[in-house]
């Protein structure tokens, strides 16, 4: 008998989707995002509830495929996706607490809780790297 992919462990793509729905709906509440900086505050202020769908989506998509289902992420990579945000390291581990307090509300077993945070948070360099490389 095979282990269970991590995909599998937190329930497949319905279970994944409800969490992030939740998730995204989170840090539009959370001003420490939001209001992080211009970028940001314009981001989650502008035509934010036409983006939204699509973002729950991609971020559906991305979840499912590192957690080894049967999804490919074809998105912008995160890099790219995210550079103009200028997303500092405080703000991203911001993100990161909500992710956690969503998957505690989703009761998700504290092993699959931090195989999640751990992908999400390999990807810190890349999600900050327009605050990194911006001109001080």
């Amino acid at each position: 008998m095979t282990e269970q992919t991590l995909y599998e462990r937190l329930g497949g793509v319905y279970a994944i989707a409800a969490v992030i729905d939740r998730f995204s709906d989170q840090l539009l509440k959370n001003p420490k995002i939001v209001n992080a900086n211009a970028e940001l505050k314009e981001w989650h202020t502008e035509n934010y509830k036409e983006r939204m769908p699509g973002l729950k989506f991609n971020r559906t998509l991305w979840v499912c495929a590192v957690a080894g289902g049967p999804y490919e992420y074809t998105a912008k990579k995160l890099d790219d996706g995210h550079f103009n945000l200028h997303i500092s390291p405080e703000v991203f581990d911001e993100v990161a607490a909500e992710l956690s307090d969503t998957l505690d509300h989703f009761k998700v077993p504290e092993s699959a809780k931090q195989e999640v945070l751990a992908a999400f948070n390999a990807h810190k360099s890349d999600v900050t790297a327009g605050y990194l490389n911006q001109p001080r």
